[in-house]
């Protein structure tokens, strides 16, 4: 009940109509106390509803591909430890396979609300990131959100790159780079800032949004057509390990890292 509150909430924020997917066989019991749910939830009771028997993941991508959905939003079914949260067999499959952007909840509320507080993790410094950036702004905006940080990992050996090859002709560093975003993209209203961390493994960055209290996770990733990783080696813990609410924003092709001034 709750994931399906959350996918209707931002259903309506899109204007996007909203399809159910069961992977499971049709039966009308079970499509009764689908539309039973919708009215309860006072959604739209005439909602499409897909059942598709078969291997959950398998079953949600084909029907993915043939509603040419562009946004499928899923409960992580994480299980919690004392540490972690592990990201759940059939989120797991839609991270590494789902040729569409993602929304995946940690926490989904039958009352939800739109995020507060939005942490955007960028791998590098390159146009995609920026552009992941550009799509939280404009989430905020939309919603009424008042807070934005992005989160950038330095490992030891792209610090000591950075100082060994030294700035210059237009080149800014790493810090400069994320303060010259958050002044250029600055919005009335918006607390946008930056945090840097240094650290040699990607769960540093992961660590840092389970104390955070974020409400929500934004982060690019390739198609998973592409002959490259789905995601970038600092974020590639994502897939094993979810620290919260999840927006996962696929880019068709991966461009070289770069510093843009």
């Amino acid at each position: 009940m709750a994931v399906l509150a959350e996918a209707a909430r931002i259903s309506r924020s899109l204007s996007a109509p909203l399809c159910l997917i069961h992977a499971d066989e049709f039966t009308q019991e079970k499509e009764d106390r689908f539309r039973s749910a919708l009215r309860d939830l006072q959604l739209e009771s005439g909602a499409a509803i897909r059942f598709e028997p078969g291997e959950p993941a398998e079953a949600i991508l084909k029907v993915q591909r043939e509603e040419k959905i562009d946004l499928l939003v899923a409960g992580a079914m994480e299980t919690q430890s004392v540490h972690r949260n592990f990201t759940g067999d059939v989120a797991r499959e839609l991270l590494r396979r789902a040729p569409c952007d993602l929304l995946l909840y940690t926490e989904p509320k039958e009352d939800p609300q739109p995020p507060q507080a939005i942490l955007v993790v960028v791998p590098d410094l390159s146009k995609m990131s920026r552009q992941v950036l550009r799509a939280a702004l404009s989430l905020a905006e939309r919603s009424g959100g008042r807070q934005i940080t992005l989160l950038h990992v330095q490992t030891t050996f792209a610090e000591a790159k950075e100082k060994a090859l030294g700035v210059g002709n237009g080149t800014l560093s790493a810090e400069e780079t994320l303060e010259s975003w958050v002044q250029d993209e600055a919005r009335p209203n918006l607390d946008l800032d930056y945090h840097l961390l240094r650290g040699n493994t990607g769960f540093t960055a992961c660590e840092f949004i389970q104390s955070s209290g974020t409400d929500l996770v934004v982060m690019p990733s390739l198609m998973p057509s592409s002959d490259q990783p789905v995601f970038a080696p600092a974020l590639d813990w994502i897939i094993q390990v979810i620290p919260g609410n999840l927006w996962v924003i696929r880019q068709p092709e991966k461009e070289s890292p770069s510093v843009p001034s």
